[in-house]
């Protein structure tokens, strides 16, 4: 759920780990969305907007980093911070009570059992804030369908998240006619005054940009680029065999280990990973390169078409779990921890959700995150992802003194690891929702376990930071891990820009979806791949290319 700085000993529900799962997939799968126009104001009328130069500039809040809490692992060229100790003396980021009294509305998504909005956890937070925010949670599988309605109607929350991809059809229109701009409060040298909203990164804000306006606060991605490619390496060492450092071998090593009358094959489904490693630029908008002064959109690359054709060479070889091949993906993770796949894809937080699960049950296991490589064996490309996955708006009736009232707040919220305000949110209120074990670690309660949720890490969360202290080997694992993938990373074009596509191209690549399934498990041609980018260029690809060609002319592509 929406924090990284997750709770110690992985007992209580943590704060941005859900990308990891069924969430994950839900971003995946949405398609494309709306309206924009290179560098106009957004209007009522949908007319959407890049800000950019100047004007983008004056927008942006400075950036002033934390030093509350200084991490035992440094971030290296960008990678992500680590603890390895719960710390024995906690800070304290926000003096005083942020409140003012107020009582607001907040809806927020929830993967998980709806507990009571009167919950002594709630009750602890909201006394702290000095304001009563009654958290509306709604169930995160049909939250699209809720928010559309709800943005239609006239009774629109005080805060509200909408995750990136929950922004399709008509929603980036109410971003702009239904919530507040932020701008007079948080741009330049006004955010100043939240310091824990002031150490957000840049670019997570200029991605919170709607129409030429700041409209959102943004919940920054953990993970720069796709998901891990794990594998067991306590089986790795068993067999004798090391990580591959191609994709040629890769497919050897995966006919090697893969024992079928045993019950063990190399993968599961690898299509995300091979994008990685024949360096497909990422997912709209960033779906484009530059190839001899022309835009070029992910489909049609040379990448694109070789990390296919590897995929499907991985499943004609029958190195794939059969469940995978049947595309039954909810059970991935437990392939992999039984041994019944050695190599899998998923998201930073598996890592350390399956170490404290095996904890007890598997001690010699031994996940490990490869080092991504380029398709030949050289240095890998990697790209960006997107540097927000979720927004949260604040109504546009809301007053004055309610918007800063409610930003004191978010900055409450967004305190790091090893604050007392991030204790009191993570875990709840010592000694009922929590105690703290001879080492100094929170392990969460029975109470603790019914009433404590991530909702507030929906309405505002600290940058990204590993901090499962439980396990400092882990921390130390992907820490060392992320600081080697560093300085492979490269900005795609459109970083950071928000960009809403024209409702016409919405279902424009939606077919690729089902075609790459298709493909890689030998159902399609190659032929009905090259048959499909030439209708995706008939039946609009090439008038989005001249869109996008006109928001790279005006602003520049990544910034």
């Amino acid at each position: 759920m929406p924090n990284s700085q997750a709770p110690a000993n992985g007992s209580a529900p943590s704060r941005r780990m859900f990308l990891s799962g069924a969430v994950a997939v839900a971003a995946t799968a949405a398609g494309g969305s709306l309206l924009s126009a290179c560098s106009t104001p957004n209007n009522a009328s949908g007319n959407g907007g890049v800000a950019a130069g100047s004007s983008l500039k004056k927008l942006l809040p400075a950036y002033v980093a934390s030093n509350a809490v200084q991490p035992d692992i440094a971030g290296v060229n960008g990678s992500t911070p680590g603890f390895l100790k719960y710390p024995a003396d906690l800070v304290t980021s926000v003096s005083g009570t942020p409140g003012k009294g107020g009582s607001y509305k907040a809806m927020t998504p929830a993967w998980w059992s709806l507990p009571s909005s009167d919950n002594a956890y709630f009750k602890a937070v909201n006394k702290a804030l000095g304001t009563n925010i009654k958290i509306q949670e709604s169930d995160g599988t049909t939250y699209q369908d809720k928010i559309g309605a709800i943005l239609a109607s006239s009774d629109i929350p005080d805060w509200m998240n909408l995750p990136t991809w929950n922004l399709t059809g008509q929603i980036p229109n109410a971003v702009g006619s239904k919530f507040a701009d932020l701008g007079p409060y948080l741009s330049g040298d006004e955010i100043k005054k939240y310091p824990n909203l002031a150490a957000i990164p840049t670019a997570a804000w200029q991605y919170a940009t709607f129409g030429g306006k700041l409209k959102g606060i943004p919940l920054s991605s953990e993970l720069k680029t796709g998901n891990p490619v794990y594998y067991r390496k306590d089986i790795f060492d068993t067999l004798g065999v090391q990580p591959p450092k191609s994709a040629a071998e890769f497919l050897s090593l995966a006919k090697q280990i893969t024992d079928a009358k045993n019950n063990r094959w190399a993968c599961d489904d690898m299509w995300v990973s091979a994008q990685a490693f024949f360096g497909c630029v990422p997912d709209r908008p960033s779906y484009w390169k530059l190839d001899n002064g022309k835009l070029v959109n992910k489909v049609e690359t040379e990448e694109y078409l070789a990390a296919l054709d590897w995929t499907r060479k991985l499943f004609k070889a029958g190195v794939v779990h059969p469940d995978a091949v049947a595309l039954k993906t909810a059970d991935a993770k437990t392939r992999f921890e039984s041994g019944k796949t050695l190599i899998y894809s998923d998201g930073n937080g598996a890592w350390h959700e399956a170490v404290a699960r095996q904890a007890a049950i598997n001690p010699k296991f031994n996940m490990q995150a490869m080092d991504f490589f380029a398709a030949d064996g050289g240095d890998p490309t990697l790209w960006y992802a997107a540097p927000a996955y979720m927004f949260s708006f604040l109504n546009k009736k809301l007053s004055k003194a309610q918007i800063e009232e409610l930003l004191a707040v978010a900055n409450y919220l967004a305190a790091p690891f090893g604050t007392k305000e991030y204790e009191l949110v993570t875990y709840g209120a010592e000694g009922v929702h929590f105690k703290k074990d001879k080492n100094g670690i929170p392990q969460t309660t029975d109470q603790g376990k019914k009433d404590v949720t991530s909702s507030y890490g929906f309405l505002s969360t600290p940058p990204p930071a590993y901090a499962y202290v439980a396990y400092p080997q882990n921390v130390k694992d992907y820490c060392a891990w992320d600081a080697r993938m560093a300085p492979f990373f490269k900005k795609p074009l459109f970083y950071g820009m928000q960009i809403q596509e024209p409702t016409r191209f919405a279902t424009l690549g939606a077919s690729f979806l089902d075609l790459q399934n298709d493909y890689t498990r030998g159902r399609k041609s190659l032929s009905d791949v090259k048959s499909a980018i030439s209708s995706w260029r008939s039946t609009g690809g090439e008038e989005l290319r001249t869109f996008y060609k006109k928001i790279l002319d005006a602003n520049g592509g990544a910034s």
